[in-house]
């Protein structure tokens, strides 16, 4: 899905309710077109405003590929539709000229059925007048449409910056935003017809209630996804499905549950050769095995989730399992091994510029510092990682541990 942040005025107040009015609008489209895609759906937009408009389509290219069309007569739409030649777009943007034509409304009132068969998410942006002339002149294609939106537009650019958060991807971190995106699943959930969208709303709304700290409310919406894609035959999603339930299970501290649901997961991966999917598994059941204690087996699969990684040169997964397996060996109290794979794991983490990472590797750095002896360089450690952790969850860890080492020296 798609990350969003508190968008406020320069005076820290709310934004005008027809912005906010926009964003929730903005938002849905953008949720509905995430779960149409790979699917026929027709989706209408009104906007007046041309610069506007190019505003929320440039949103909408930041998070899908997208195939842009500027419509100027029927033919044009009959000819994309029928040779579907878009360059493995995810989406399709119509934009619409001001004034209809009698040829271009016969062509939507004719040739409606074109728009499903296509197997892609269509948005058409047109404005007040067009939509009005549609209603009357092609009300088999009005009434053939999915979901229809109008939009406001306030003139400021305010609206225009706020639109700019859309296009970036969720991250779960606003309390706000969550809760939002709550809404808007539930909304879509009444909605679609779909059983494998329900299916990803379902699981959706699990991630949500997750990470709201709902915990039984997200094992809830996860078994009940997984019951669909079962009952669907849509392996991939149960395998994400089960990864999800074994992630809840490790939260409540059922071992042995979390450990049974990764398994399954993993297997399903191995059976469909999803090797993403395989080392992300191998690294959860690292991390149980290294909460229960046995070191040696949360190496042995982190080590292989790092090999996975590394094969199909995915970075973030490399510097994840890299300081993992650090982790293990401070555990051990083998710290020169901790310390080579930290370093490891902050050298890529450092190149993706990962922030949060960053700052937690500097800061598990210091620990084994600590843990040699050697508080100087500690501190160093300790204090990059509070300069980057502004504004994270890792900031109080890091400032408790900064505090600390104070105290010591002037004690």
């Amino acid at each position: 899905m798609v990350r969003y942040k508190s968008v406020t005025d320069a005076a820290g107040g709310e934004m005008e309710e027809s912005i906010i009015g926009d964003l929730e609008e903005i938002d849905t489209i953008i949720a509905e077109l995430d779960i149409s895609k790979g699917k026929g759906n027709l989706i209408l937009c009104v906007v007046n405003l041309p610069a506007y408009q190019d505003k929320i389509i440039q949103t909408l290219q930041g998070r899908f590929l997208s195939k842009v069309i500027y419509v100027e007569n029927g033919e044009q739409i009959i000819r994309n539709l029928k040779e579907q030649d878009f360059d493995g777009a995810e989406i399709l943007i119509w934009v619409m000229p001001e004034e209809p034509t009698e040829d271009l409304l016969n062509t939507l009132n004719n040739f409606r059925e074109l728009f499903y068969e296509v197997k892609l998410p269509n948005l058409m942006f047109y404005n007040q007048s067009f939509s009005e002339c549609v209603i009357r002149k092609a009300p088999d294609f009005w009434r053939y449409r999915g979901n229809y939106y109008e939009l406001e537009e306030a003139e400021r650019g305010m609206a225009f910056e706020a639109i700019e958060t859309l296009a970036t991807p969720f991250s779960y971190q606003d309390k706000g935003d969550l809760l939002r995106r709550k809404r808007i699943n539930e909304y879509l959930l009444e909605k679609v017809r779909d059983k494998q969208e329900k299916a990803n709303i379902l699981a959706e709304l699990g991630r949500i209630f997750y990470h709201l700290g709902e915990i039984n409310n997200a094992l809830k919406y996860f078994e009940n996804a997984l019951k669909l894609n079962e009952d669907l035959g849509i392996k991939e999603g149960m395998a994400a499905d089960l990864g999800n339930i074994g992630t809840v299970y490790r939260i409540k501290g059922e071992l042995d549950n979390a450990l049974e649901y990764y398994g399954k997961a993993l297997k399903l991966n191995e059976d469909l050769g999803i090797k993403e999917g395989m080392a992300i598994g191998l690294g959860n059941i690292g991390n149980v095995y290294q909460i229960k204690g046995e070191l040696d087996k949360a190496l042995e699969y982190y080590g292989n989730a790092l090999k996975l990684n590394e094969d199909l040169g995915i970075k973030e997964g490399i510097a994840a399992n890299l300081g993992n397996i650090g982790n293990v060996y401070r555990i051990k109290g083998e710290l020169d091994n901790a310390l080579e794979y930290y370093d490891n794991a902050l050298k890529v983490f450092k190149e993706m510029g990962i922030r949060i990472e960053t700052a937690r590797t500097l800061m598990n750095i210091g620990d084994v510092f600590v843990q040699k002896g050697d508080k100087e360089r500690a501190f160093d450690y300790y204090r990059e990682a509070q300069g980057l952790a502004t504004g994270t969850p890792v900031f109080e860890d890091v400032s408790k541990r900064l505090n600390k080492l104070k105290d010591e020296q002037n004690a």
